[in-house]
């Protein structure tokens, strides 16, 4: 399977969030408060570059074109991709040198890609492959394949459709009350090892209490989920 092709090429990527972003935004936010308007402003662009293909690839998986851009606005502006590769690089070294799996940090497969960030290992998953037995080229050439906007949006897509049907088997996908729409926000951080009540008793409870924190993604989701349509319908 080695040399394996996931992606076409393609350049029609939003421009990146970059270490000249990430030093503006600091900036801003340490000088002037305006760190936070710097960063909605990219990921409101973000969206409105990639709003017909969000409108099609959701459809394309059934889903809310809304839930699929809400964690997109959720993840676009993070870590550059620059940054990640060799975070990447330097962890299967690390492996490598001791011969087992690493003690300390994420394993290398943990690593997150792409514009809407997606682990390694979860999106190899969603390809119907297991990362751990993939050939370095063909680990490299779907990182690549991640830091391309419509393949990554795909394959996030995709994968919020089986966290919907994970805890909701047979449901209709398109149809989402507001607690499903936190749940699945919240199984996109964090994963579906916690059970479901965990997240929905989450909800109920008052902030700062215990437990509260397992539903904070999808809540702050759902916060700006009117913002992020808008977006989407904006002509």
């Amino acid at each position: 399977m080695s040399g394996k092709e996931f992606c076409a090429s393609d350049s029609s990527n939003y421009p990146k969030w970059n270490t000249w972003d990430v030093f503006k935004w600091k900036a801003l936010s340490e000088k002037f408060g305006g760190g936070r308007v710097y960063l909605e402003a990219y990921k409101d662009g973000w969206i409105a570059y990639n709003k017909y293909e969000i409108t099609e690839i959701a459809a394309q998986h059934r889903i809310p074109a809304v839930l699929l851009a809400s964690v997109a606005w959720a993840e676009v502006g993070g870590k550059p991709d620059g940054f990640k590769k060799p975070v990447f690089i330097g962890r299967s070294l690390q492996r490598q040198l001791a011969g087992r799996p690493t003690l300390f940090g994420k394993p290398p497969e943990r690593t997150s890609f792409g514009a809407v960030s997606m682990q390694l290992e979860v999106a190899a998953r969603e390809l119907g492959l297991s990362v751990e037995t993939i050939p370095h080229s063909d680990r490299m050439n779907l990182i690549s394949c991640l830091e391309t906007d419509k393949f990554n949006l795909r394959l996030v897509a995709q994968h919020l459709r089986n966290l919907i049907l994970h805890d909701n088997p047979g449901n209709d996908t398109l149809s989402l009350s507001t607690e499903q729409f936190i749940v699945v926000g919240a199984r996109y951080n964090r994963g579906i090892e916690r059970p479901l009540t965990d997240i929905t008793n989450s909800i109920k409870l008052s902030p700062g209490a215990q437990g509260r924190n397992f539903s904070e993604y999808g809540r702050r989701m759902l916060e700006h989920r009117a913002h992020v349509a808008a977006l989407l319908n904006r002509t």
